[in-house]
């Protein structure tokens, strides 16, 4: 996996209630393979078509805790970006996602808390393919700071 060239350095005050950030990603199977080696979920409803199709579903299903992985992307890179640390996250897996499924994830500033420097972001996926809801949930997010630095 290669580097972001760039990842963003906003601060607390950079947001505004409302304030949305969006990106897109297309799941592989080599995305899927790498989660189950790197957590140890093999369970066959993520690594058989077989498994999965004989119980209602169209293939193999992406892992839930992978798309969550993409608001640490998120939070992490783009949205508050470098100065930024997850406190937590509260999500509902709405519907699944699939092998060469495009998710949209979005985040919308819910909350701000200057005095404490925390976010509360709402966050959706969504399927590219007929817009489902797959995901949906609230991420709090902080601030961290150089030690040492005066204010």
């Amino acid at each position: 996996m290669s580097k972001p060239t760039v990842i963003a350095e906003n601060t607390i005050d950079d947001f505004s209630i409302g304030q949305a950030f969006s990106f897109t990603v297309s799941l592989t199977t080599a995305d899927v393979e790498r989660f189950a080696q790197l957590s140890g979920d093999i369970n066959p409803l993520h690594m058989d078509d077989d498994f999965a199709r004989q119980r209602g579903f169209r293939g193999r299903v992406v892992h839930g805790l992978l798309l969550a992985g993409y608001l640490s992307k998120m939070v992490g890179v783009y949205f508050p970006g470098k100065h930024a640390v997850l406190h937590s996250v509260n999500i509902n897996f709405l519907s699944p996602v699939y092998i060469n499924d495009t998710i949209n994830i979005e985040c919308t500033v819910h909350q701000i808390s200057v005095s404490t420097e925390t976010l509360i972001l709402k966050v959706v996926m969504k399927s590219m393919d007929g817009n489902t809801v797959v995901m949906r949930g609230k991420v709090q997010v902080g601030f961290t700071k150089l030690m040492g630095a005066d204010d």
